[in-house]
């Protein structure tokens, strides 16, 4: 009796989860072709070594919060493999034919004449997507960038389940803190108490590798010298 109860029990974990939506995403025929490589293969559980995982830390920068009336402006991805940055193959790309707002402006420093010779929105995600094959993406404060995902996955392919594994390191920070001790989320004064570098905020880019420095020290903080596995950090970013 005690291995279908731990079946059983491994209902509930959050990656068995995720994995039952990708099955069912595939089984369903709706994904388009283009979106198929990245959910071909199966995921990860919670015991796996995240030494010996890919990742991708993302961010982007938008004319608003709302991805029904704002614009994605531009797009960075870093890489990660074997807890390492891979700057050297970071991406970043403005998007065309976009309507900047006065207010916005001022805050991403994104102005027209930086968008003049960006390609479409279409051609961005293609990129984007091809980037995330076979990576957990990471993100800080990750709502932004699944709203703005979902709204264009929903308009272009009618898609309503898009079951991508996430590690947010906004959630992850909140996971060791109470309210009590802090109630600054901020990218830049998250990465302040660890002690790591302090960058210019809102570019898509410096923000993508602040954002994966920041789960690197988490990693560092959480686990210390022990084992390092994905279902520990992942429940944490939830």
């Amino acid at each position: 009796m005690i291995k279908p109860f731990f079946n059983w029990l491994q209902t509930f974990e959050p990656l068995y989860k995720v994995e039952k939506q990708r099955l069912k995403l595939l089984q369903s025929q709706q994904c388009p072709p283009e979106l198929l490589p990245l959910f071909a293969a199966p995921y990860p559980d919670g015991k796996t070594d995240l030494q010996q995982l890919r990742y991708l830390a993302i961010d982007f920068e938008t004319t608003g919060f709302n991805p029904m009336i704002d614009r994605i402006l531009s797009v960075a991805a870093v890489p990660i493999d074997q807890l390492t940055l891979k700057l050297a193959e970071s991406h970043h790309e403005f998007v065309a034919e976009q309507d900047v707002k006065q207010d916005t402006a001022v805050i991403n420093h994104i102005v027209p004449q930086m968008l003049h010779n960006a390609e479409a929105l279409d051609a961005v995600m293609s990129r984007l997507f091809a980037l995330m094959q076979d990576r957990i993406v990471i993100a800080h404060g990750s709502t932004i960038e699944k709203r703005f995902l979902n709204h264009y996955l929903a308009m272009k392919y009618k898609l309503r389940s898009f079951p991508l594994l996430w590690l947010d390191t906004l959630k992850i920070e909140r996971s060791f803190l109470s309210s009590q001790q802090h109630n600054n989320y901020q990218l830049a004064a998250v990465r302040q108490r660890y002690a790591l570098p302090e960058y210019i905020t809102h570019n898509a880019l410096i923000d993508a590798i602040a954002a994966g420095e920041l789960f690197l020290a988490q990693i560092i903080r959480l686990f210390g010298s022990q084992d390092k596995t994905l279902g520990e950090i992942y429940k944490r970013s939830l």
